[in-house]
């Protein structure tokens, strides 16, 4: 990997600062993390992103442009590609006849159903999906009834990367993710429906809040309103989603380092915070984890993570 110590940016960097920044010091979820003269970018991202936040921190795009590799958490599956909807579906689809409804206690599924009668929408429709599906669809519900819905941070650089013939790479295969959510809400699907709809009533609050934390790089929010909150209610959820994977990932970090390519690996931001996180993970292991923050048009600095 090539050394991250450059002072200037690229002229197309340097526009974007010009066109977004201001005077006060701007700042995001962008980590250098190195290790002697050798580093990388590790970015956290938001896989849901309304229109209204874009163009991104010029930080984000700032790595994007030192590096010819970008590392993604896994492909992102084009909507027009019906073999991977259809592995999708059938992955978070129950089988044998079974529905979830008939998991649900008889409160817990009025519930479920009233919540989707306002969205225009009824059980009998997605009664055969699993419990991960069906929160995915009540989110999405929410956030196009809010106006929140757009493109992902992640499904933004693939496509650029793509164009732009940076080479992609992946910490885990759609199978594996598939997988993953098959079997959350497995066995307590009445709290994870509850805890679902709960989440529902102010979520435009609570989607805003962590937007703007992102935007921020104000880790402290992020950790008590993504993580702690998981971690607290859905133990289970928080093991198999932030810490089993990031413990996973850190050795497929820990390999990009004395290689001949620059690389930015870009994460869900939940992944980046709290006692668990990746970069948590790398400090323990000796490297030094900081924050980007571009000043202005001409200056890069670097903020030691707290």
């Amino acid at each position: 990997m090539k050394n991250f110590t450059k002072k200037l940016v690229s002229a197309s960097v340097l526009l974007g600062c010009s066109l977004v920044a201001n005077t006060a010091q701007a700042q995001s979820s962008v980590w250098q993390v190195s290790k002697g003269d050798d580093s990388l970018f590790i970015g956290g991202t938001v896989h849901i992103l309304p229109k209204a936040e874009m163009p991104l921190p010029v930080e984000f795009n700032h790595a994007y442009e030192q590096a010819d590799t970008i590392v993604f958490e896994a492909p992102v599956p084009d909507p027009a590609d019906t073999n991977a909807q259809m592995q999708m579906l059938g992955a978070l689809s129950y089988t044998n006849n079974e529905t979830l409804s008939e998991k649900l206690e008889p409160e817990v599924k009025a519930s479920l159903e009233n919540k989707l009668s306002e969205f225009g929408a009824n059980l009998e429709k997605l009664d055969g999906f699993r419990p991960a599906m069906v929160g995915i669809v009540l989110m999405s519900m929410e956030l196009q009834k809010q106006n929140l819905m757009g493109e992902g941070v992640d499904a933004y650089y693939t496509k650029k990367a793509t164009k732009d013939n940076k080479t992609k790479n992946y910490l885990e295969t759609m199978e594996f993710q598939l997988e993953l959510y098959k079997t959350m809400g497995q066995g307590n699907e009445n709290d994870f429906i509850k805890r679902n709809l709960a989440d529902l009533n102010n979520y435009n609050d609570i989607f805003k809040g962590l937007l703007t934390a992102w935007r921020e790089g104000d880790t402290d929010t992020l950790n008590k309103v993504a993580v702690e909150n998981m971690q607290k209610n859905d133990p289970k959820s928080y093991k198999q989603l932030l810490k089993d994977r990031n413990n996973n990932w850190l050795p497929k970090v820990e390999a990009m380092f004395n290689n001949d390519s620059s690389e930015f690996v870009l994460v869900g931001a939940g992944h980046l915070v709290g006692q668990d996180s990746l970069l948590t993970l790398l400090e323990n292991k000796g490297y030094s984890v900081s924050l980007v923050s571009i000043n202005n048009a001409q200056d890069i600095t670097v903020k030691g993570a707290e």
